[in-house]
């Protein structure tokens, strides 16, 4: 029997008959299927594939520095 894998980057878990399709891929679960985007665990216990799919804080902050505001004048 070929069991297939979840296509959730981190996830060990192998999808089932109850597997959600998105994109052409199969995902054991809807939290594994949007990325873990609100800090959701993915359907198994022991898979902690949502807590290495948030990213990191300082990224995000340092991202924000990074940037400069809308109102800043284009230079010529």
């Amino acid at each position: 029997m070929n069991e297939q894998r979840c296509a959730c980057n981190h996830c060990s878990c192998t999808v089932d008959a109850n597997a959600v399709q998105q994109g052409g891929k199969a995902y054991c679960c809807e939290a594994c299927a949007s990325g873990h985007r609100n800090g959701e665990p993915c359907r198994m216990a022991d898979c902690k594939c949502g807590d290495m799919e948030q990213p990191k804080e300082s990224n995000v902050d340092n991202a924000l520095d990074e940037t400069f505001p809308a109102s800043d004048p284009i230079s010529p």
